[in-house]
């Protein structure tokens, strides 16, 4: 009987499974020519239900329309324009509404929500950058966690700028909403932002900053669990050199299903 409720309160036309991509695709044009294949390319495998890109500007924007594999999205544009603050998300289910918001802080980030047509609200944001910025990135996630809280099924997803246990941040995060990664690999650190294994980190890292974990995957649902996840393009683009990878960041693919 459980199980049948469980059926009655989805819509129709709610898939079983979901796909999702989160990526920081770096805002850096000197070697797009380098980067962009490869990062489509992981995109493309990915075959994703829902993309979540950060760091987005009209040239990456453009060069992604053109790819053959994209064209089955939907784009979630405010107004017909890319978000001010760089989100983009794609859906290949019909987008119903878009809402972008400025987030408070120095930085002027934003997040960005797609409501789609099985009543699932995706976020997307990329938070205050600097290590000391800690308070501010706790307001940011009160007012975004505030602009979701009438959205019973959802999924948050970004660059949160902040490693597990930094506070006060991770003590602004909704307890109602699930880590895919902690709650699928809680032993394992994934590190989406490894100043070790990548030089691009390592190049744009701050004085005294560590490899951190800081892309996620969020969800809340009482429909879905979470099923799988793991880090994508941690692999330099030529074999043995660290100096070059898709971005500066890795990205995650994660893998939720119906309860």
């Amino acid at each position: 009987m459980r199980w049948l409720l469980l059926l009655l309160v989805l819509p129709q036309d709610s898939p079983s499974k979901l796909t999702v991509v989160t990526y920081n695709v770096l805002a850096d044009s000197k070697t797009a020519d380098a980067r962009c294949p490869a990062l489509f390319k992981i995109l493309k495998e990915a075959d994703a239900d829902i993309i979540a890109l950060q760091e987005v500007e009209e040239w990456y924007a453009a060069r992604l329309k053109k790819e053959e594999w994209v064209k089955p999205y939907h784009w979630a544009l405010p107004d017909g324009k890319l978000d001010p603050g760089g989100q983009l998300i794609l859906s290949k289910q019909k987008i119903t509404k878009v809402k972008s918001k400025v987030l408070p802080g120095e930085q002027k980030r934003t997040v960005l929500i797609a409501w789609l047509e099985s009543g699932l609200a995706v976020a997307t944001t990329h938070l205050e950058s600097r290590l000391e910025d800690g308070p501010t990135r706790a307001k940011q996630l009160k007012a975004l966690f505030q602009l979701l809280q009438n959205d019973t099924e959802a999924i948050f997803l970004g660059d949160f700028n902040f490693g597990d246990g930094e506070k006060p941040d991770t003590d602004a995060l909704d307890k109602n909403y699930v880590d895919l990664w902690t709650s699928l690999h809680p032993k394992e650190p994934g590190f989406t932002w490894n100043i070790e294994e990548s030089d691009m980190a390592k190049a744009g890292c701050f004085k005294g900053e560590k490899s951190r974990r800081i892309d996620r995957v969020l969800l809340r649902s009482e429909n879905y669990k979470p099923s799988a996840i793991k880090i994508v393009g941690d692999k330099p683009l030529k074999e043995g050199d660290k100096s070059l990878f898709a971005s500066d960041h890795f990205g995650l693919v994660g893998v939720v299903e119906r309860k």
